[in-house]
């Protein structure tokens, strides 16, 4: 077994940014979350649970689990979720066991989503992007 290697205290990336989301056929704001370690043996899925009330987003980081037919493969671990009908300004906590919580703050139009207030430095876990 391969010694884990520490890449230090941010552990995730998570990308915001509008999509459309071909099931649903609409459009939608996508959270795509990546682990900042890349994995050697198998390609794995962040398991993320979410829950929306008012203007207020908890994406809850369940833990990881095989991809597909655990054929061999490398990278880091992917989750995504799509939510629809938001716009405005919303609160986002992003929570992982322990439990720890991230919060940053978001604004979403028709077109775009923009970062009001990041994820604070000290303590952090995850770095938030939009594109």
């Amino acid at each position: 077994m391969f010694p884990r290697i520490d890449k230090g205290p941010i552990e995730y990336t998570l990308d915001v940014y509008r999509a459309f989301n071909p099931r649903e056929k609409r459009e939608c704001v996508r959270f795509h979350f990546h682990t900042v370690e890349e994995f050697n043996h198998f390609r794995y899925e962040i398991t993320v649970e979410q829950r929306v009330a008012g203007k207020r987003i908890e994406l809850t980081l369940k833990g990881l689990r095989a991809r597909g037919m655990l054929l061999p493969a490398s990278g880091s671990a992917e989750g995504m979720v799509d939510l629809f009908d938001l716009t405005g300004r919303y609160d986002v906590a992003l929570i992982k066991p322990g439990p720890v919580t991230n919060e940053c703050v978001i604004h979403v139009t028709d077109s775009s989503v923009r970062i009001v207030t990041a994820v604070p430095k000290r303590g952090a876990f995850i770095e938030v992007h939009t594109r």
